[in-house]
C-alpha cells in the first residue's frame, strides 16, 4: 500500500504540468491564449506553447503505466523522459525569448516548474521501487 501512495506522486506532477497550460503565465495570459494569438498572426514557433500540455499528457501516461503494472517500470521511465524532454525543449526555446517578461511571471510558470520537478522525482522513485 505504501508504494501505491508513492506512485501517485507522478500523477500529481503530470496534473500540475497539464493545469499550468491554462493558468496565467505572462501578463495574465495563459499559454493556450498565447498559442492562439501566435497561431493567428502566423508565428512559426507557436506550437511550442503547447509543449507543457503535451509533456503533462505523456508523463501522465508514463505514471499510469507504472501505477497499473509495476513490472513495466523501465517503460514508464522511458515515457516520462520523453515527456520531460518536450518540456526541456520548451524551456530552452521559449524562456530565453521571453526573458524580458521574467519579472512578470505568474502562477502558471511556477506550477509548470513544480510539475517538472515532481515528475523528475517520480522517475527516481520508480527506479528505486523494488517489486
Amino acid at each position: 500500500m505504501k508504494n501505491l501512495n508513492i506512485r501517485l506522486v507522478g500523477i500529481l506532477g503530470s496534473i500540475l504540468l497539464i493545469i499550468s497550460e491554462f493558468l496565467p503565465w505572462i501578463s495574465g495570459q495563459s499559454l493556450l491564449e498565447i498559442y492562439i494569438f501566435y497561431t493567428y498572426v502566423n508565428v512559426e514557433e507557436s506550437f511550442l506553447f503547447l509543449f507543457p500540455l503535451v509533456s503533462g499528457i505523456i508523463c501522465l501516461i508514463g505514471s499510469l503505466i507504472v501505477y497499473y503494472e509495476p513490472d513495466y517500470k523501465i517503460n514508464s521511465v522511458i515515457v516520462n523522459f520523453i515527456g520531460l524532454g518536450f518540456l526541456l525543449l520548451f524551456f530552452f526555446e521559449i524562456i530565453p525569448s521571453e526573458v524580458f517578461y521574467i519579472s512578470s511571471l505568474q502562477i502558471g510558470f511556477y506550477c509548470c516548474i513544480a510539475g517538472f520537478f515532481i515528475a523528475l522525482i517520480n522517475v527516481i522513485i520508480v527506479l528505486m521501487i523494488n517489486e
